[in-house]
């Protein structure tokens, strides 16, 4: 538990110098989501690699192989996945987004392209699979360099991807322990509860709304969204931001553990002690970043 509790407060730690340091330019930021991205994809790669030991002393097969062709395709697109977004940004400002869809699309070609060149060692399983290394957690973390370059109340909108999380992950641990009850999936995750669920839920929400209040006392920031001009507004939409964005932090907690009961694997890696690795801390912060983003987009910013 000590263990645990230093590494938490050395990550909170990270975060938020990386907070201060968008205060100097908002594409430091960029530095810590490429971090994530390499990684992530490290452990991705590996994690799905893995062979466990069965009780006869036989290795049970991977969740899927990759060639090396196909590895080095996964490595070479989340290397250049972040830097492409801040190139492109700097040539054709507010058009970063067209380079990693353009790496993404190349991406796609060059495994299509390994089944004809490396026929004999790249199958349609590697593919799938490194498909799944490349999007996990490459392509979801993009949502983080889109919200940190929104026009208009981005660093909320981070507070919101970073905070919540957090506190969606840790009342449903506190309400699930003293709690109990019914289990919300054995099959995929025996620890978790429905009322662990309901509790990081509720404080998720409440999160939120409170991240709002404060971020507008403290700042000039102005609800221009949904029903901009309503006093009710822009409770209810943090409201429901902090609701969804929630239980996708819970569902992004079970899609990792499912990735990892398949692959056979405790952890997704070790460079957190008492944590795991990068994906096993960031995985609901995933799932939530893209949902927040995407509303962001849509319904807040007009």
């Amino acid at each position: 538990m000590k263990k645990r509790l230093i590494t938490g407060i050395v990550y909170i730690g990270v975060i938020v110098g990386f907070f201060f340091l968008r205060n100097i330019h908002p594409w430091l930021f960029g530095i810590l989501v490429y971090a994530f991205s390499l990684i992530g994809t490290y452990e991705m790669v590996h994690a799905c690699a893995y062979r466990k030991q069965e009780e006869d002393g036989t290795l049970a097969p991977p969740a899927f192989s990759l060639a090396p062709a196909q590895k080095a395709a996964v490595y070479a697109y989340a290397a250049l996945f972040t830097p492409s977004y801040y190139v492109v940004e700097a040539l054709f400002p507010e058009q970063g987004f067209r380079g990693l869809l353009n790496l993404s699309f190349l991406f796609a070609l060059v495994l299509l392209c390994l089944l004809v060149f490396d026929h004999k060692r790249c199958g349609l399983q590697g593919v799938g699979g490194a498909m799944l290394c490349g999007f996990y957690p490459t392509v979801l973390l993009a949502t983080m360099l889109l919200a940190n370059d929104l026009p208009a109340g981005s660093t909320l909108a981070l507070l919101i991807i970073f905070v919540i999380s957090p506190v969606a992950d840790t009342f449903a641990f506190v309400v699930g322990s003293l709690c109990k009850g019914k289990k919300l999936c054995p099959e995929i995750s025996p620890n978790k509860t429905v009322s662990g669920a309901v509790g990081g839920v509720v404080f998720g929400t409440g999160a939120s709304v409170l991240l709002y209040w404060l971020y507008s006392l403290c700042t000039e920031y102005v609800y221009a969204g949904v029903g901009a001009g309503e006093a009710w507004a822009p409770w209810a939409v943090f409201a429901a931001i902090g609701l969804i964005a929630s239980v996708m932090t819970e569902f992004g907690d079970l899609a990792e553990s499912i990735i990892k009961r398949k692959a056979g694997i405790k952890d997704m890696g070790k460079l957190l002690p008492g944590h795991g690795g990068i994906l096993d801390r960031i995985d609901g912060t995933l799932f939530a970043s893209t949902f927040v983003y995407i509303v962001f987009e849509l319904f807040v910013l007009f």
